[in-house]
């Protein structure tokens, strides 16, 4: 990365990234802090090397080095007493965005060179029935909102938006099903509110919410296959193969919530009877408790009922968990997770029927079939956001070259 002085602006500019200093950034990324010893036995290459990669990348605002308070010695430099000295990614260095579609509300958030969630922003919305313009002029707002927050001068890497559909056999048009979408050429709308500052990019909500789930794994398990369920309105699953998204030959993999399970559902879908979500979504665990109760509640008033002990609630949260364990039991056998990680708002009737569901699995499985454990997730209702901007995150730290990272000319 060359650094130069520009006569118009008087003000510092640089190239893009070599691979070496995007490969040095990445292994910052994924240790949190490395040495400058350290970081050239990960990398392969000579300390001088190395040290011309670190000073490239202080003096370009993309990593700056610390104390970390110990003797040096152990990086064979033999300067016993002089404290460590330690290089990790500066956040400042860079933001990308990402934002989610729900049924009922969209949020916006930006994560930073290092990853990390930097700022945020929603908006209550009519998923169903609602018009893709209108969606993305929430968007707009949000993002604005969003950079607002951001160190003056910021300019993004780019915008992934989430949306609970799939991508049509075209490449170009999207369903979202859900949202009563179909065949909608969503990033020609985004693109034309955004114009081309930054590239824009569509995901799946559950997928992204399998990189949020999954994206600093812990050492050891960077490679492991875990299923990640997005259980609100209708139910999507991102599956991590090898510690990667697997999206299927179209991108549309891991549409678990139209694997039919039984004949009906607990609510009515003619053109699609028995599916997974009809049984486990949000409105079909309502649907369910309104059935046996009588009252019409959201979901947090229905998971106090759990908690109180209500008759009701206690029959509606077994009915809902005989289905979802035989859906659970059914794709433990096709995709056979280490984990699987429950997301949204109705994983908080999960711990209520957490024997019975372990239960059924292990009954159900064959002997000797490995149970997955299950989890609920970590990250907030904004997951899906999130993870969409993690991804965004993920190409750079890889060298796409969409998303080329460059030194003090983007911020």
């Amino acid at each position: 990365m060359q650094i130069e002085q520009t006569s118009e602006e008087n003000v510092l500019v640089s190239t893009d990234l070599r691979p070496n200093e995007t490969r040095a950034l990445a292994a910052l990324f994924r240790a949190g802090a490395l040495s400058r010893a350290a970081l050239a036995r990960d990398l392969g290459l000579t300390r001088s090397t190395t040290g011309a990669l670190v000073l490239g990348l202080t003096e370009a605002g993309l990593a700056r080095e610390r104390s970390d308070g110990a003797d040096d010695e152990q990086d064979g430099e033999g300067r016993v007493g002089r404290p460590g000295i330690l290089v990790e990614i500066d956040g400042n260095g860079g933001f990308f965005l990402g934002a989610y579609i729900g049924v009922n509300w969209i949020a916006a958030v930006a994560v930073d060179l290092a990853g990390v969630k930097r700022a945020g922003a929603s908006r209550v919305f009519a998923g169903p029935g609602s018009t893709p313009a209108a969606a993305v002029a929430i968007i707009k707002e949000l993002v604005a909102e969003v950079r607002s927050q951001l160190p003056a001068g910021t300019r993004p890497y780019g915008l992934n938006v989430a949306v609970p559909g799939f991508p049509a056999a075209d490449g170009v048009s999207y369903h979202a099903t859900i949202l009563g979408w179909h065949g909608v050429n969503l990033a020609e709308l985004l693109v034309s509110a955004f114009g081309d500052e930054f590239p824009i990019l569509l995901e799946n909500d559950a997928n992204a919410v399998a990189v949020a789930e999954t994206y600093r794994a812990q050492p050891g398990q960077d490679d492991e296959d875990v299923l990640v369920m997005l259980i609100e309105n209708g139910v999507g699953g991102g599956i991590i193969n090898a510690g990667r998204l697997h999206r299927g030959r179209l991108g549309g993999a891991g549409e678990i919530g139209h694997l039919r399970i039984g004949d009906e559902g607990f609510v009515f879908d003619a053109k699609r009877p028995g599916r997974l979500e009809s049984y486990v979504g949000k409105d079909a665990l309502l649907a369910r408790y309104l059935h046996i109760s009588g009252l019409r509640v959201g979901v947090d008033e229905f998971v106090a009922a759990i908690a109180s002990g209500d008759p009701a609630a206690v029959a509606t949260a077994r009915d809902w968990a005989l289905w979802f364990g035989r859906g659970l039991a059914t794709l433990t056998c096709t995709l056979q997770p280490e984990r699987i990680i429950l997301s949204g708002s109705v994983n908080a009737v999960y711990p209520f029927v957490a024997e019975q569901i372990e239960a059924f699995l292990s009954d159900f499985l064959a002997e000797g079939y490995p149970v997955p454990s299950i989890e609920l997730a970590r990250v907030g209702a904004d997951g899906p956001a999130l993870g969409a901007a993690c991804l965004l995150h993920q190409a750079a730290l890889s060298g796409d070259p969409q998303f080329q990272l460059r030194g003090l000319a983007a911020r």
